[in-house]
């Protein structure tokens, strides 16, 4: 049988300046690679040790547009907050920036069944407007009246533009008072029954007592309303707390004299328990109801 012949081994031969660039580029790759580790390692240390040091810097808050009340464009206002006026034609809004998640228009309505939280953010908002300081008339709007963005502060002015200007114009000149009349039935009974020589438990003195009460808080008001140029009565029960609770608008000039007058009637009716109360002057709410137009700005 006849054997194949063993075929010799394949050696391969390789010159030295090409094992040597070989070498040389393995090297090199190796080197980057190592590089690219290297800067990323040091990156993320990096931004580590910064990230220790940085605070993180929040979204910007979102803010609507509080309206406080209206004034004659170019007026200078000043109060315990900082208000920025926004101008339309004759017309500036005074208003602040509020958070979103405070006086959205959504949070508001949500936020009315909460009488404690209504009753405090309406004396906030009156005191604001009490402390305002100003040459010129005061238009103040109702609590609530919020706006989404600026351009709805001025379609506001717009849409109501006119009936704006007239309050103003009425405005004036003229300040805000309010009278409360007040009772001490127990006193006036006293002075009743001196007048007639009963005694003050006779139960028939409470018709007398309401009799006076009435005469009185009649007679305190059409008083006062001689001197005021617009009044109107709020409240007028005997039976109740004040038992006469009035708003007049007077005019500046004349506003010693009023002053005075409730002085005057004070001491004609203390000797029968009946008390006087003035405040103001004020910003004029009761004389300054608006049906404001429908506009984007939404007003609750």
């Amino acid at each position: 049988m006849r054997m194949n012949p063993e075929k010799p081994a394949l050696r391969w031969h390789f010159p030295e300046e090409e094992i040597l660039q070989l070498t040389e580029a393995s090297r090199q790759e190796a080197l980057a690679q190592a590089r690219a580790w290297l800067k990323q390692w040091w990156l993320e240390a990096i931004l580590q040790q910064i990230g220790r040091y940085l605070e993180p810097i929040p979204a910007p808050e979102e803010q609507v547009y509080y309206v406080y009340g209206v004034t004659w464009a170019g007026l200078s206002v000043q109060g315990p907050e900082p208000l920025e006026a926004i101008p339309f034609r004759n017309l500036q809004a005074l208003v602040r920036r509020v958070p979103a998640h405070e006086y959205g228009l959504d949070v508001i309505r949500q936020r009315l069944q909460d009488t404690e939280w209504v009753r405090e953010q309406l004396r906030a908002h009156h005191r604001l407007l009490a402390a305002l300081q100003l040459e010129g008339p005061l238009l103040p709007l109702r609590f609530g009246t919020i706006c989404p963005e600026k351009a709805h502060v001025e379609a506001l002015l717009e849409a109501n533009y006119e009936d704006f200007c007239a309050t103003l114009a009425l405005l004036h000149g003229r300040q805000e008072w309010t009278l409360r009349l007040g009772a001490d039935r127990a006193r006036l009974k006293e002075a009743i029954a001196l007048v007639h020589g009963t005694r003050p438990d006779d139960p028939s003195l409470e018709a007398e007592a309401d009799r006076l009460l009435q005469m009185a808080a009649e007679h305190c008001h059409q008083t006062l309303s001689a001197l005021a140029d617009r009044s109107e009565i709020h409240q007028l029960d005997v039976r109740q707390r004040p038992v006469l609770r009035a708003a007049y608008l007077v005019a500046t000039d004349q506003a010693d004299a009023f002053r005075n007058r409730v002085a005057s009637l004070q001491r004609a009716y203390q000797t029968l328990g009946i008390r006087l109360q003035l405040e103001g002057p004020s910003p004029p709410f009761n004389f300054a109801r608006l049906h404001l137009e429908e506009t984007p700005a939404a007003a609750i």
